[in-house]
């Protein structure tokens, strides 16, 4: 039997999706709290006869294999690896499931040899091991983090990769570039810089960042977004860090990868960093099954304190509890605060402020309230957060505490945010509100008559009506309509049915009358008496019926 099939015979989707939420049952299916996104009502339906699971309040599910994928964060191969363990399936060996050797594979290979090239150079240059001892980084700090160098060279890396594989390749694991367009002939992209291997939520290397080792710009040069790098989406140090993640139920989100570096070497083993980008709502989720709250630490000038504000903003879309560590302003870095005293990173991460307070204290500094033109830019500043936060009580709660501090009333606030926030910002990260979840998940009575069918195959057989699932939004519309059914009786659900086909039927009816009367107007219009009289007979015909 192929082991996919005999895993998914002897797991029961139900016992898999029970290990990571509550379950409670709910008709013939079972429903629980999200453990992808937080939520109070359980929007998380799970179908034990499809084999299915979906939220309707994140849009996020899947079959069991999905299912352990997002969950534990590792691709098909992986959760085939752990269904198997807890099914007692013995895996043939190489088998992937169908899933072939991938172009990625090769291209984190490439990666990974790199490193190793660059972990090879550091150790024949005293200048580069003379920095990285000034920063603080110990020797098994460095050998942890896999920390390398480039040489000053043009040719040195990628004429020790054309040994074992194509330019091609090279070139599109972006560690090597070509010279010119439709040339065949290739340069290092990294060059005297101190090299810090980026790796995926799996450990492998995937990306870097080499740091200049003097004021010469680019400071910071990292690897272009490829079919295994996607900046927006992997977080430095999250496969050391995830564990500890998971523990602490909270992370500590941070700019840089020495920061990170310094944090994870004094003990701080839930800290993370965006990599050459700026943070974005597909990194939080990659924390958000893990964590009951996150805190941001990025540098205080104010590209940090506009990241921290923005950052802000995605937390409270997706629903997620945020703090700010605020460090002393002598410290520009959680790096820097670390290699003078670690306590002082410690006392930040516990005395993180809640988002007004940063506000407060960093956005409106030097904000005179009492001037009318900057207290209504800090307003809709204020505004702008409040039109992010996912919960309605707490978003009610934040616009009476804003009031308060600013002596305005709660009322006039209000209204200024009723007014405000639908114009000028549309809640870009709400995908999740109730209303559009709503709007999302509407549906016409052609689809409910299908979802009823897909549902209650046997019950819809009986007036002759049957359809078959063909991917995974059928698997979801069953899901969703078993649900709005699950209360009915059969004899309920067989009326519904009935009712629902006499409906798209009589509509059907409706339409095609309207299409006859347009057209015996047009052939009227143009003198054509034959088709009008044509078109008046099956106008007549359908009368009747």
């Amino acid at each position: 039997m192929d082991p996919v099939v005999e895993i998914k015979s002897r797991l029961s989707i139900v016992d898999v999706v029970g290990q990571y939420c509550q379950l409670k049952k709910a008709g013939r299916n079972f429903k629980a709290c999200c453990p992808f996104h937080s939520e109070k009502t359980p929007s998380f339906i799970i179908s034990p006869e499809r084999q299915f699971a979906w939220c309707y309040g994140c849009q996020t599910g899947g079959d069991i294999f999905k299912i352990v994928e997002l969950l534990e964060g590792v691709d098909f191969k992986e959760a085939l690896k752990i269904l198997a363990d807890k099914a007692g399936v013995e895996l043939p060996t190489n088998f992937s499931g169908g899933v072939k050797k991938e172009k990625k594979d090769l291209l984190i290979e490439i990666n990974e040899k790199t490193a190793d090239f660059f972990i090879q150079k550091l150790k024949d240059n005293e200048l580069a091991q003379k920095y990285l001892a000034g920063r603080g980084l110990r020797s098994e700090t460095i050998e942890e983090w896999q920390i390398g160098f480039a040489p000053d060279s043009f040719d040195a890396l990628h004429s020790e990769l054309e040994k074992d594989f194509s330019k091609k390749d090279i070139v599109e694991a972006s560690v090597a570039g070509l010279k010119e367009l439709g040339d065949d002939k290739l340069f290092d992209k990294f060059r005297n810089r101190i090299m810090f291997p980026i790796a995926d939520h799996r450990g492998r290397t995937v990306a870097f960042t080499g740091r200049v080792l003097d004021s010469s710009e680019p400071k910071y040069l990292n690897s272009s977004e490829s079919p295994i790098f996607q900046k927006g989406a992997i977080l430095f140090g999250f496969a050391k860090a995830r564990e500890a993640i998971r523990a602490q139920k909270f992370a500590v989100i941070v700019e840089g990868q020495l920061d990170v570096i310094s944090a994870h070497a004094a003990g701080f083993q839930n800290v993370v960093a965006t990599s050459g980008t700026a943070l974005t709502e597909m990194h939080l989720k990659a924390l958000q099954n893990l964590v009951e709250s996150v805190t941001f630490c990025f540098d205080g000038d104010s590209a940090g304190i506009e990241s921290t504000r923005r950052a802000l903003e995605i937390a409270a879309a997706l629903d997620l509890n945020a703090k700010v560590a605020l460090l002393p302003n002598e410290f520009k870095d959680p790096d820097e605060a670390i290699r003078q005293d670690q306590q002082i990173f410690a006392d930040a991460i516990t005395t993180a402020v809640a988002p007004l307070d940063f506000f407060f204290q960093k956005v409106f500094a030097k904000t005179d309230f009492l001037n009318a033109s900057e207290k209504k830019k800090a307003v809709r500043t204020l505004l702008a957060y409040a039109a992010q936060i996912f919960s309605a009580v707490e978003r009610e709660d934040f616009i009476r505490a804003v009031a308060l501090r600013l002596g305005s009333s709660e009322a006039a606030l209000a209204e200024e945010f009723a007014n405000f926030a639908p114009r000028d910002f549309a809640v870009t990260g709400s995908q999740n509100s109730p209303e559009k979840v709503e709007n999302k998940n509407a549906l016409d009575s052609t689809k409910i008559l299908r979802g009823l069918a897909l549902a209650f195959p046997e019950l819809a057989a009986e007036s002759d009506f049957a359809a078959k699932s063909e991917n995974e939004e059928d698997e979801k519309l069953a899901l969703l309509v078993s649900d709005k059914y699950a209360e009915f009786s059969e004899d309920k659900i067989r009326e519904e049915i009935q009712n629902l086909k006499n409906k798209i039927s009589i509509k059907s009816l409706t339409a095609q009358k309207y299409e006859l009367k347009l057209a015996m107007q047009k052939a009227e219009e143009a003198g054509d008496e034959e088709l009008a009289a044509e078109l008046f007979e099956k106008y007549q015909k359908l009368l009747k019926e």
